[in-house]
This record gives structure tokens, C-alpha cells and sequence, in this order.
């Protein structure tokens, strides 16, 4: 495998998960942020900032695993990048869920 083929499939391995922590510390970042006060957001535009924060997750994962299903590698890496892409969205989904639901603070 060359060193560009291998780093394409390591991206893909790791780059759903890797977004879906990015998106984990940045969500309860911004919701300690508003919940201290600290960036003057009120409940309405903090919720939308969560919930579009959230989409915007959603939707780069999921641009990630359409990428990774094309992937011209060993059946069993596309496979593999293709879960775990997919446990990335559902991770997302169900982390994200009580940001529609549940108020700010």
C-alpha cells in the first residue's frame, strides 16, 4: 500500500469518531459558556447555535462516510471504515438528541 493510499484509509478509519469528539467538546463547551454567562447568548440563540453546531457535525460525518464508501481499498478496511463512519453518526444523533429536547440551562 503506498503512503497515500495509506493515509486516505487511516483518514477514513478515524476521521468520523475524531469529528464526533470535536463536535462532543465544542457542544459542552459552548453550553458551559452559556450557562456561565460568559458569551451573553440568550436561551433562544444559544439553542440555535447548539442545534446548528450539531447539524453541521451531522453533516460533515455523513459527507465523510460517502467518501469513505468509495474507497478503493481491501473489502474488509471499507467495510470496517464504513461502521465505524456509522457509529460516528449514531453516536452524533443520540448525543445530540437532548440539545432539541432539554432546555440550555
Amino acid at each position: 500500500m503506498r503512503r497515500s493510499a495509506l493515509t486516505r484509509t487511516a483518514l477514513a478509519l478515524l476521521s468520523g469518531l475524531l469529528l464526533w469528539a470535536l463536535w462532543f467538546v465544542l457542544a459542552y463547551a459552548l453550553h458551559g459558556a452559556q450557562c456561565a454567562g460568559a458569551l451573553g447568548l440568550s436561551r433562544t440563540a444559544g439553542q440555535i447555535a447548539q442545534v446548528s453546531l450539531w447539524l453541521v457535525a451531522l453533516g460533515v460525518i455523513a459527507l465523510l462516510a460517502r467518501r469513505a464508501a468509495r474507497l478503493d481499498v481491501s473489502p474488509g478496511l471499507g467495510r470496517t471504515a464504513r461502521y465505524l463512519q456509522i457509529t460516528a453518526i449514531g453516536a452524533t444523533i443520540f448525543a445530540g438528541l437532548p440539545i432539541l429536547v432539554l432546555a440550555p440551562c
